[in-house]
């Protein structure tokens, strides 16, 4: 058997802001716990933020999901926008990796970092529900990982969409649980 790892997918200053605080302090306040379990439990955490060169070489203009960022001048490495959200700050240790797509596996290091650490179980959680996760969760379906989707750990702009997916698409091929019940999961794996 091999490890697992906390994949946590966008969760960075520019996206975080796309949304009312009024959802992105209790959604921040979950995932910290969860990620604070998954330290607790010697589980791999690994972010994954969006971000281009300046200049944006990687964004062509007949990709619909990047071509308009160009104009925004958001998403530049080095800036505040690609930084983790402080709530979710990763320790030194823990990987983050730079995509300039939507899946977190293109073009990136991902899928090497995972297989040099055993990782065969994949526990997903980030922004947004329709885009990363989506994207991620289908590629990572296609290179045989098990996967969770850590169902309030996810989070679209449309809800219904958000919806869809977790129950329709995700919930019909791989395990869902709410923040909670993942950690209570965890904790409990350990003395049983």
């Amino acid at each position: 058997m091999g490890n697992t790892t906390l994949l946590v997918l966008d969760i960075q200053n520019a996206i975080v802001d796309i949304f009312d605080k009024s959802i992105t302090d209790p959604y921040l306040k979950r995932l910290a716990a969860a990620i604070s379990a998954a330290r607790q439990e010697n589980i791999n955490i690994i972010h994954v933020v969006t971000g281009f060169r300046p200049y944006y070489p990687e964004c062509h203009t007949l990709n619909a999901s990047f071509s308009g960022i160009i104009s925004t001048g958001k998403f530049q490495e080095g800036s505040k926008d690609v930084q983790v959200h402080p709530t979710v700050a990763p320790l030194r240790h823990e990987p983050v990796i730079m995509k300039r797509r939507v899946s977190a596996f293109m073009g990136t290091e991902l899928d090497m970092i995972l297989r040099s650490s055993k990782t065969d179980h994949l526990v997903i959680a980030g922004i947004a529900t329709s885009g990363a996760i989506l994207s991620t969760i289908r590629q990572a379906q296609d290179l045989d990982f098990k996967l969770t989707v850590l169902r309030d750990l996810c989070l679209d702009r449309d809800e219904e969409v958000h919806r869809v997916l977790i129950d329709k698409v995700f919930g019909r091929k791989m395990d869902v649980f709410n923040a909670d019940e993942w950690i209570e999961k965890i904790s409990g794996e350990k003395t049983a």
